[in-house]
């Protein structure tokens, strides 16, 4: 069968998508991942066929279109018509400020460029699945327009979802889903109705635990997380056993993309100043600005796959976003996640723009589940002293009952069917959603 992918066109959405895109392509079909410009490189680079929808975009304006800004008052009012409860209330910010603004991105009022190209694509190209990203659900209106069967992929808690079972649950007049109109101009271009199997799929492939999902009633094909960093070249240090122990730092890419400066670091570099460890830090030029002299027994290097480094540790210090946490997991090492008490609700400017708290969307409910299950810690550096997190690193490294609550999460893992395995799944799936016996 034919199947295209589509995801929002940066790496930390790219990579989660590859292993479905190779055992797919391994077992036989025909695979293309298809979106705006911005992933082609890394894309064929993984060995798959990329399909560049649109032309890359010319303005320096990047995410400063004023039609992205999160309307605060109109969060707030939705927020009580729903009813949100306080214990949800980052759940919804997180939809509202984040995964709708990333879909408006793609989805202005009057369809763009990219999302026309994309489905233009799907109705030459005739795909028998599309798998989706649901950050960018341009993907389900090319399916829906191109008569194939569609199902999301999830690469972090489904807010979207979430919010959209809410939305069905609670809404009235007055509480309109801003996600279905976002996708509605175009829909509406290609006589696609906005009901809830174009916003939720007609199914969702997700690698996630029962206690990291945030939605609860959507059907759901099991998964497991198969960390892709891309290629590289293995470095010399790594060819053999660490003479100490061994612990990763990892912040994500979103940190050196979008900010100068890294607030978590100082007091990680402070903290295991002198310990008998090795810290591998990956900081690039963007993150090293503003900290303190680097310690002897830390090294900083600007990347290395974490495929390649997590099997050479002892321990994971990471912020919780899906990528690190999972080559953690698939690596058995205990994590310590960063994460603060912050709530997820933006703070704007006088000069009109915003200021993110210094926590990752996704860090509490990784380190939520890593220390209920006895895996690791969590780390506060707003709260924490230095002393405190180096009791935290000696502990996570010297009591075996970490290592032990690592090794039970990391079983788990292996135990959940792989994306190789899911692909019959897929194909009978496939089948009975386009009505072929």
């Amino acid at each position: 069968m034919r199947v295209m992918l589509t995801v929002w066109p940066q790496r930390c959405h790219l990579f989660p998508a590859v292993p479905y895109a190779h055992a797919l392509q391994t077992a036989g079909h025909e695979v293309v991942i298809a979106c705006p410009p911005g992933a082609e490189d890394d894309i064929t680079a993984a060995g798959l066929t990329a399909v560049v929808c649109g032309v890359p975009e010319t303005t320096a304006q990047g995410w400063a279109r004023p039609d992205l800004a999160p309307n605060v008052a109109e969060m707030d009012r939705l927020a009580a018509a729903l009813d949100v409860a306080p214990a949800d209330r980052d759940s919804w910010d997180v939809f509202y400020q984040f995964l709708l603004s990333a879909a408006k991105y793609h989805l202005p009022p009057e369809p763009s460029a990219d999302n026309v190209a994309l489905v233009e694509f799907a109705l030459a190209w005739r795909p028998d699945l599309v798998l989706w990203d649901p950050w960018f659900p341009g993907g389900a209106v090319a399916a829906r327009a191109a008569g194939a069967a569609q199902a999301r992929v999830i690469m972090g808690p489904d807010y979207s979802g979430w919010a959209t079972e809410l939305f069905a649950a609670r809404g009235s007049a007055g509480a309109v889903n801003p996600l279905a109109e976002a996708v509605r101009p175009l829909a509406e271009r290609y006589g696609v109705e906005v009901d809830q199997e174009l916003l939720l799929g007609q199914w969702t492939v997700d690698p996630l635990p029962p206690e990291m999902r945030v939605s609860t009633g959507i059907a759901s094909l099991p998964v497991r997380w198969i960390p892709y960093n891309g290629g590289g070249v293995k470095p010399s240090w790594l060819y053999g056993t660490p003479e100490r122990p061994r612990v990763a730092l990892s912040l994500g890419l979103s940190t050196r993309t979008y900010h100068q400066g890294e607030w978590r670091t100082p007091k990680i570099l402070e903290a295991v100043a002198g310990l008998d460890v090795e810290l591998v830090a990956t900081l690039d030029a963007n993150q090293l600005v503003g900290l303190p002299p680097i310690p002897d027994n830390v090294r900083v290097v600007d990347y290395v796959p974490l495929s390649q480094l997590l099997p050479t540790c002892s321990a994971s210090i990471n912020h919780g976003s899906s990528g690190t946490f999972w080559a953690s997991v698939a690596a058995n090492v205990p994590q310590i996640i960063a994460d603060t008490d912050e709530s997820q609700r933006l703070e704007f400017t006088e000069e009109g723009g915003s200021v993110i708290p210094e926590r990752h969307i996704l860090s509490p409910i990784a380190a939520s589940y890593i220390t209920g299950r006895g895996a690791g810690f969590r780390l506060d550096h707003q709260k924490q002293s230095a002393e405190e997190v180096r009791a935290l690193i000696v502990s996570t490294l010297e009591d075996p009952a970490y290592a032990a609550g690592a090794n039970s999460l990391h079983e788990e893992w292996l135990n959940r069917p792989s994306p190789s395995d899911i692909v019959p799944d897929l194909e009978k799936l496939t089948a009975q959603h386009r009505g072929i016996a």
